[in-house]
C-alpha cells in the first residue's frame, strides 16, 4: 500500500494517478501527473508498506524549468508546457533533496516482536505435531496400536491448541500493524481491514489465518479419529510453513526473491519438524510411555526416540543450510554481521542455534544409548527440555530479527 502526494512551493496539491509497480525493479513505483506542471519547485511525499510489513516514508524535490535546450534534431517545447525530459535537458541542474526513513523502532518494538514470536511458537508446535504423527510414530515399531492411537489423539489435541495460538497471533499482529501505520502522518485512517485486505502482507496473514482454521477443524476431527483428518492437517501445515516467508523479509527481498521464499519455507519447515516434533515427543510421547509397565516402558521410549532422531538430524541440516542462504542474501557484506543491528541480532540467533545443535548432538551421542534405564530417561528429559528451552530463545530472537530491516 503506497500513498504519494505532490505539492508546489506554495503548498498547492496536484492530482496524481494510482501508483504502478515497475516490472523491472520491485523497489520502484511510477505514477502519472494528471495536469501540466508550471515552472517551479515541487515536493513529493511518499509513504508505503513493504511486503514484510515494515512502514517507511520519505520526501524528495525536483524543479521544472521554464525552458530547455532542444534535443538534436528535435522540437523545442512550447513555454508553459511541461516536457518530461525538461529537467534532463536543461542547462542548469535541478536541485533534489531525498529522504527515506524506515519506521524501524515501531516495527521492532517489544510488542510487535513478541507477537511475531508468539505466532512462530504456534506454527512450530502445529507443524511439529503433524510431523510427529506422520513421520515419527509410523517408524516407532515397538509401540503397539493402542498406545499409538493414544499418542495420535494427544498430538491432535496439541495441534488444535497450537492452531488457536496461530489464529490469535495473526489477529494481534494485524492489530499492531494497523496501529503502527495509523501513527504515520497521512495514514491516520488505516484500519485492520485496510491492512488485511489491501496489502501483500495482509494477504499472507489472511492465508495464515485461513490455513490455521482448516488445521483446527482437521485436528478436532483427528481427535475423533475421523479418516483423512491428518492428511488435511498435513496439507494445512505445509501451507502455514510458507506464510512467514510471504509476510517477511523473503518476499520483500529485491534479490533472488523466489529463492528467498523457498529458503524461508524450508527454514520454518525444518525448525518445526525438529523442535516441534521434539516438543511432541517430550509432552505427548514420553508421558504416555511412562504410564506403561517397566518392561514395555523402556522399549517404547527407545523406539520413539530412535524414530525421531533421523528426522531431527535431517531437519537440523535443512535449518542450517537455509539459514546460511538467507544470511548470504540479506547481508551483502560480511562486515554487516557486526556493523548493523540486523547482523548483530542474527549473530545472537546463530549462537543460540549452535547451542541447540550441540545439545541435540549430546542427546544423540550420549543420552540415546542409555535409554534402557531410569537414569537414561532422567537425562533425556533434562537435556531434551534444555534443547527446547534454547529453541524457544531462538524463536524469541527470530521475532525481534524479523522486525529489523536487513
Amino acid at each position: 500500500m503506497t500513498f504519494i502526494s505532490l505539492k508546489d512551493a506554495n503548498g498547492k496539491a496536484f492530482v496524481l494517478g494510482p501508483p504502478e509497480n515497475d516490472r523491472g525493479d520491485p523497489l520502484t513505483v511510477s505514477l502519472r501527473v494528471s495536469q501540466s506542471l508550471p515552472a517551479g519547485r515541487y515536493t513529493v511525499v511518499w509513504r508505503t508498506i513493504a511486503s514484510d510489513g515494515h512502514p517507511s516514508h520519505g520526501t524528495f524535490g525536483f524543479v521544472v524549468l521554464p525552458t530547455a535546450v532542444p534535443p538534436a534534431g528535435g522540437l523545442v517545447p512550447q513555454p508553459g508546457v511541461t516536457d518530461t525530459n525538461a529537467s534532463r535537458n536543461a542547462p542548469a541542474a535541478s536541485s533534489t533533496t531525498v529522504g527515506n526513513t524506515e519506521e524501524a523502532d515501531a516495527a521492532s518494538s517489544v510488542s510487535n516482536s513478541l507477537a511475531r514470536a508468539f505466532s512462530f511458537v504456534g506454527l512450530l508446535i502445529l507443524i511439529g505435531a503433524t510431523a510427529f504423527r506422520t513421520l515419527v510414530l509410523p517408524r516407532a515399531v515397538e509401540i503397539n496400536a493402542e498406545i499409538r492411537a493414544r499418542m495420535e489423539r494427544r498430538a491432535a489435541a496439541l495441534g488444535l491448541a497450537a492452531s488457536v495460538l496461530v489464529i490469535l497471533g495473526a489477529l494481534v499482529r494485524i492489530n499492531l500493524e494497523s496501529e503502527m501505520m495509523s501513527a504515520m502522518p497521512g495514514m491516520q485512517t488505516m484500519s485492520m481491514t485496510d491492512m488485511a485486505m489491501h496489502t501483500r502482507w495482509g494477504f499472507a496473514l489472511r492465508l495464515e489465518i485461513g490455513a490455521a482454521i482448516v488445521a483446527l477443524v482437521s485436528f478436532a476431527l483427528a481427535v475423533l479419529r475421523i479418516r483423512g483428518a491428518w492428511l488435511i492437517a498435513g496439507i494445512s501445515a505445509v501451507v502455514l510453513a510458507v506464510t512467514p516467508a510471504l509476510a517477511g523479509h523473503a518476499a520483500a527481498s529485491p534479490r533472488f526473491t523466489s529463492l528467498m521464499i523457498a529458503s524461508d519455507f524450508l527454514h520454518v519447515l525444518g525448525a518445526s519438524s525438529w523442535l516441534g516434533s521434539l516438543f511432541a515427543v517430550i509432552v505427548v510421547g514420553i508421558p504416555i510411555c511412562f504410564a506403561l509397565n517397566s518392561a514395555e516402558r523402556w522399549s517404547s521410549v527407545a523406539s520413539l526416540v530412535n524414530s525421531f532422531s533421523p528426522l531431527a538430524l535431517t531437519s537440523a541440516t535443512v535449518v542450517v543450510v537455509s539459514g546460511l542462504i538467507a544470511s548470504w542474501v540479506h547481508l551483502e557484506h560480511f562486515s554487516a554481521l557486526w556493523q548493523t543491528a540486523y547482523g548483530q541480532t542474527l549473530l545472537i540467533k546463530l549462537a543460540l542455534v549452535a547451542t541447540t545443535l550441540m545439545v541435540g548432538a549430546y542427546n544423540f551421542k550420549r543420552v540415546q544409548p542409555r535409554l534402557v534405564s531410569e537414569e537414561g530417561m532422567t537425562h533425556l528429559r533434562r537435556s531434551g527440555s534444555l534443547e527446547l528451552l534454547v529453541g524457544l530463545l531462538v524463536v524469541v530472537v527470530t521475532g525481534f530479527l524479523t522486525g529489523i530491516a536487513p
